[in-house]
């Protein structure tokens, strides 16, 4: 696993979940405490960092077993089930009460049940094309 490669897509992921906070996917609650200027933005933004590190390392093993399947049928059906669990391990990182980590906005595309599976879908599908086409 090459650890270089793993922080470039990391930072990547920041800059994708922070277009994402634009437009009201996710949160980021660090953000608040950075503006703060105490020592606890450092220790904030190192829980922000680590968290994002954990799900580059998860998105980067989910890449890496959807790029050995030969079948393009089958290739494309994990890719969106990996966008699923990208978006998904995000909202764990909620449910968990991580520190300082993006929280996913379940209600983004609205209030109907099934609009918190494509917010999962619809966050964790650019996050997951780092994973798919950087090598």
């Amino acid at each position: 696993m090459n650890f270089g490669a793993i922080a470039l897509k990391s930072v990547v992921i920041i800059a994708i979940l922070f277009l994402l906070s634009l437009a009201g996917a996710v949160t980021f609650p660090a953000a608040t405490i950075l503006s703060n200027g105490s020592g606890v933005a450092l220790t904030g933004l190192l829980f922000l960092v680590l968290a994002i590190i954990i799900l580059s390392i998860i998105g980067n093993l989910l890449g890496r077993g959807i790029r050995t399947v030969k079948k393009p049928m089958e290739a494309l059906l994990l890719a969106f089930v990996g966008s699923f669990f990208m978006g998904s391990a995000l909202a764990l990182f909620a449910i968990l009460n991580i520190p300082y980590t993006a929280r996913v906005n379940l209600a983004w595309l609205g209030v109907s049940w099934y609009s918190p599976f494509l917010a999962l879908l619809f966050i964790g599908a650019p996050l997951m094309l780092v994973f798919m086409v950087a090598e």
